[in-house]
């Protein structure tokens, strides 16, 4: 076992090592291509020493293979894992320093910044964890959580997990409460609206749930509006610019949300392809943490009117507690 062990860091180091390349971190076909078929392969689940650090400690190492997967998506893949990690009593580390994602990842910092620090606290650093003597590496795999937006004893504990190993940093969470404030959402009755268009719209993702399209989403508005009475003000969480604009013609300054860069027509592309583009180098950090408040906003809203997304899962995680009202779209999935 501690052969294994130790030749499962050595073949961790390499990985990481190269990750570490210039010519590794480079945002073209042949780079791109090596990172993905590494990243796959390395993501095997193991135990492995990679030095004498922390002898009285088990680490749990949570690295994802999928550098596609959206922010939400990628957040509740790790609450998954959380929950992995403290089946076995190990402290969770998050690593997308060496397993990136291009919704979150420059292409140029892999190897060199853990891209999650910026946006969550972590007690460990990776590279502290890479010189201890007793880590778990996560095998990457998981299991879908979508069913879980109906599960309210589910959602509770996965927001305990949330508030133990999920808080955001100082500057992000002082940004939500800023925003909260600057759009008067605690002293109004605020319905939530998540609309998810562009690349699911277009793309029709297999097995992915069905989006409502913006016509559907306000007519559920109107219906919800008689029955559970009328709302001060509607937060909408969107990247679509159309749907953006038709509700915002539609409810004028009732509209509000969170100022941030509008995704029009994406030409059948899914965004982490649209993001890859030059002229958004070094804007992944700010459209994502423009994402994590208005998903933030969204928890801390009276009533929720959503598909079921990544973020909506994720704003009610982050809730914990039941909205006051709730209509979620089943629509079924694509083909």
């Amino acid at each position: 076992m501690k052969i294994g062990k130790v030749l499962n860091g050595f073949i961790v180091k390499l990985y990481n090592f190269l990750m570490k390349r210039n010519w590794m971190n480079k945002n073209s076909y042949y780079p791109r291509k090596i990172r993905f078929i590494l990243q796959n392969h390395i993501c095997f689940e193991c135990m492995a020493t990679f030095g004498k650090y922390n002898p009285d400690k088990l680490f749990y190492v949570i690295r994802c293979p999928v550098g596609e997967m959206g922010f939400f998506g990628l957040f509740n893949f790790i609450v998954y894992h959380l929950k992995l990690a403290e089946e076995m009593a190990a402290i969770p580390v998050v690593d997308l320093k060496y397993y990136y994602n291009d919704y979150i990842c420059e292409d140029y910092n892999i190897g060199k910044i853990n891209s999650w620090d910026l946006f969550f606290n972590q007690e460990f650093n990776v590279d502290e964890v890479y010189h201890s003597k007793n880590v778990f590496m996560s095998n990457g795999k998981f299991s879908p959580s979508q069913a879980e937006v109906d599960d309210k004893e589910a959602l509770m504990k996965s927001s305990l997990l949330i508030n133990k190993y999920l808080q955001p940093q100082d500057e992000i969470l002082k940004a939500c409460k800023q925003k909260l404030h600057d759009l008067n959402m605690e002293n109004k009755k605020v319905l939530g609206v998540k609309c998810r268009g562009t690349d699911f719209a277009k793309t029709k993702p297999s097995k992915h749930q069905i989006v409502p399209d913006v016509y559907q989403t306000i007519k559920v508005i109107e219906e919800k509006e008689k029955e559970w009475g009328s709302f001060d003000s509607i937060f909408v969480a969107t990247e679509d610019k159309d749907i953006f604009d038709n509700l915002l013609q539609r409810y004028g300054s009732r509209l509000t949300y969170v100022e941030t860069d509008l995704i029009g027509d994406v030409s059948g592309k899914w965004l982490n392809e649209l993001f890859k583009k030059d002229e958004l180098k070094g804007h992944k950090f700010n459209r994502m943490a423009d994402y994590y408040i208005s998903i933030w906003l969204l928890a801390h809203c009276d009533s929720l009117i959503a598909p079921v997304v990544g973020g909506t899962l994720g704003a009610m995680r982050i809730r914990g507690r039941r909205y006051k009202n709730v209509y979620l779209f089943h629509l079924g999935a694509y083909d």
